[in-house]
């Protein structure tokens, strides 16, 4: 027994695969691994980004909305600056109109109460106008015609001040105030 045996080599296909098998199916296991990592990041990016945009789309609407409503509310204060100053011009005029009136009444009929009829044809040939008193809504009248026709006459105003002649209703109707 002192001889050796020597066994003969067979090769026995194992069931373990190729190393190179191996080496493949690892880097492709590694390649997919990358490519849900990569992909997980670009959505969630993605997803920020929408998000981003959105916020910025809501920001800009309510700045505009702001904006707007700054204009609007700049214009509402325009148009009431503009209102208050025509009627503080309408008043103006008004006050213009009634103290021309009464400087009109004043020398038609001087206060000290005297009928002297050349002061007052006087006074009516130098100012332009006649005085028709008594007949329909004259200024005695006390009636509802005299009351009519001075509120008819006082829209008149502003149109015959406008010709250039004097409207004697409203004259009328301030001479039944004073008296």
């Amino acid at each position: 027994m002192s001889e050796k045996v020597v066994l003969p080599k067979f090769d026995i296909p194992s069931e373990s695969a190729h190393p190179a098998v191996k080496a493949a199916a690892i880097v492709g296991a590694l390649l997919v691994v990358s490519m849900l990592i990569l992909g997980g990041a670009i959505w969630k990016r993605r997803a920020a980004q929408l998000a981003a945009e959105q916020q910025r789309d809501a920001l800009i609407a309510a700045r505009t909305a702001e904006a707007n409503a700054a204009i609007e509310a700049a214009k509402a204060r325009v148009a009431e600056a503009a209102a208050k100053e025509a009627a503080a011009k309408a008043d103006a005029a008004a006050k213009i109109e009634a103290a021309k009136l009464a400087a009109a009444a004043a020398k038609a009929h001087p206060a000290d109460g005297s009928k002297d009829s050349s002061k007052t044809a006087v006074a009516d040939a130098s100012s332009g106008h006649h005085h028709h008193h008594g007949g329909k809504g004259g200024a005695k009248g006390k009636g509802k015609g005299g009351d009519a026709m001075a509120a008819k006459g006082s829209g008149d105003d502003k149109k015959s001040a406008a010709k250039g002649g004097r409207d004697n209703a409203a004259i009328d109707k301030l001479l039944a105030q004073f008296k």
